[in-house]
């Protein structure tokens, strides 16, 4: 069967083609940047990435609403910066993240806070910070919360996720919304925690809120989680409801990592959620957490080819990046696409195991791919490795850091350097 590698980037990427054979980003030879920075590489196109979420802003315009990205994804300072100063807010899931996204310039009244099993240092930072609500998960993180507030002289605004109990039919790491998984409170478990909740005295139960999960590619999901919380709020006392500014749906529309997936027309989703409101005569402001939406395409892991081994059954191209650099594909089992950043007509197309350097058979990128034929020393790109790729690196091995590189305002430039291996050491301690 053949591949395409330029039709393919032209589906999952964002600010990245092929040209005479190049893999580009913008208009700049990924393989010159590769030679300048040194691999393994992650290289994102902001540009591209903000140009995106102008578009998903522009498609909910119509709505009163917030999108709050979702740090978690990808939280290179450089990257939150160029969102925020596009208008972006940011949704954050702990201290260290909150201490990213105002790092990077964030408003403390366009930050939001989720996570399950915030500590005390978490809620007590997002206070002191002044961002505008936290996500609440449980009856007993409110009253952490309003312990905590409590004893600085604020109210917190709070927004209690509700699990819909809906299927999401992705990666069962990847699934939130249903009745077995930890997040949020079940529709019962709900409404027998708001009388405790609105009596606290430093908590103010502001809205509600739901996340199903990641890579959701079927409208019908959202919109029957969407509908099960409105039908819960409808069902709410009207003292309740009338203090009611928010509901947060969280994030989780799918994105393509191959040819053959598609994507769910944002505009149809906006409509959906549009016709929800009015029907269901909702007064509030929409918040909304892309995370991989607006990152997975713009991103590349670029690597480098230090073998290509045959044995009696098969051949490897081994690279110098690897799991400790993205571990999606060993956890996940995830699909990237994988192509040469340099195509040749005269070469071959074959079937190889692309795998990385580590010491584990868990180290593999792809089994069995077909890919055109790459030499040692050549460029590799591993393709929609914007979210979760940087974030979920590791120093297993004793690898030092990936660099990242990005294209801003058409000039790529370095964004974080290669961790050294002095770097590696500097916090440990001998006895």
């Amino acid at each position: 069967m053949a591949i395409d590698p330029k039709k393919i980037a032209h589906h999952i990427a964002s600010g990245f083609t092929y040209d005479n054979g190049q893999l580009l980003c913008g208009d700049q030879p990924v393989k010159s940047i590769a030679e300048r920075f040194g691999t393994p590489l992650y290289l994102y196109n902001i540009d591209e990435m903000v140009a995106g979420y102008r578009r998903y802003a522009e498609a909910l315009s119509a709505l009163d609403h917030q999108t709050c990205y979702a740090v978690k994804a990808n939280s290179s300072l450089a990257l939150l910066r160029a969102l925020i100063d596009a208008g972006c807010g940011m949704d954050v899931n702990s201290r260290g993240e909150l201490f990213r996204a105002l790092k990077a310039g964030a408003k403390p009244e366009a930050i939001t806070m989720t996570g399950v099993g915030k500590s005390r240092e978490d809620i007590e930072d997002a206070l002191d910070a002044g961002i505008l609500l936290l996500n609440a998960e449980s009856v007993e993180e409110c009253l952490r919360i309003d312990a905590i507030a409590k004893e600085k002289g604020l109210k917190a605004q709070v927004v209690l996720r509700i699990n819909p109990d809906v299927d999401a039919h992705t990666h069962p790491y990847i699934a939130t919304g249903l009745a077995e998984h930890k997040f949020g409170l079940g529709i019962e478990e709900a409404h027998a925690a708001i009388p405790v909740l609105v009596e606290l005295g430093n908590v103010e139960l502001v809205g509600f809120g739901m996340h199903l999960g990641s890579q959701i590619f079927d409208p019908h999901t959202h919109a029957e989680g969407l509908s099960k919380l409105a039908d819960f709020i409808l069902t709410l006392d009207l003292d309740v409801r009338a203090k009611l500014r928010y509901v947060n749906i969280g994030g989780g529309i799918g994105v393509p990592y191959r040819e053959s997936e598609g994507s769910i027309p944002f505009d149809d989703f906006v409509s959906r959620l549009q016709r929800l409101l009015d029907d269901s005569h909702l007064n509030v402001k929409i918040l909304t957490e892309p995370g991989r939406y607006l990152a997975a395409g713009s991103g590349i892991l670029v690597t480098k080819v230090e073998y290509v081994k045959s044995n009696a059954e098969r051949t490897f191209v081994i690279l110098d990046g690897g799991m400790n650099d993205l571990l999606r594909p060993a956890l996940y089992d995830a699909y990237h696409e994988i192509h040469p950043v340099e195509l040749h007509a005269s070469r071959q197309v074959s079937s190889v195991e692309i795998v990385g350097p580590i010491c584990e058979s868990g180290d593999t990128f792809a089994r069995g791919r077909r890919m055109q034929e790459v030499r040692e020393g050549e460029y590799v790109a591993i393709f929609s490795a914007g979210a979760y790729g940087a974030t979920m690196s590791s120093r297993y091995n004793s690898k030092p850091l990936a660099a990242e590189a990005a294209l801003i305002g058409g000039e790529a430039i370095l964004i974080r350097e290669r961790e050294t291996l002095e770097d590696m050491v500097r916090k440990e301690l001998l006895p």
